[in-house]
């Protein structure tokens, strides 16, 4: 959890470190909103690769995977109903660490920036 929590953190001031960087050599130049608009960008789009790497994780995706083994597999339909009784084991281990950092990071900027942008427009 501590692990976690500091990856998460790191991410945080690295994505807005790098985005007031962009900002300040950007043609239109440092302000909030420029700084607000790259934040977004960033984090849905980490938002977006976390949860894409969440969903390959956590095995969505094996049965497909699995199906399409056996039947590239097997040549004969005799030989695909001797394989469907033995059982075989499907399961892939796709276990990336820095998913859920990512996650976190990108759901962080995405809902601060949403929320100061609603705190730019409402004044």
């Amino acid at each position: 959890m501590k692990s976690l929590m500091l990856k998460s953190s790191l991410l945080i001031i690295l994505v807005l470190v790098s985005s007031i960087i962009i900002s300040i050599t950007s043609d239109e130049g440092f302000g909030v909103q420029a700084v607000t608009d790259l934040l977004f960008m960033i984090g849905l789009a980490m938002l977006l690769i976390g949860a894409a790497l969440h969903v390959v994780q956590t095995g969505f995706f094996d049965g497909i995977v699995y199906s399409f083994k056996r039947y590239f597999k097997s040549s004969t339909k005799h030989q695909m109903i001797e394989e469907d009784k033995s059982e075989l084991s499907y399961q892939l281990n796709y276990d990336n660490p820095i998913t859920y950092p990512v996650l976190i990071s990108g759901a962080f900027w995405t809902i601060l920036t949403i929320i100061i942008s609603i705190v730019i427009v409402s004044t």
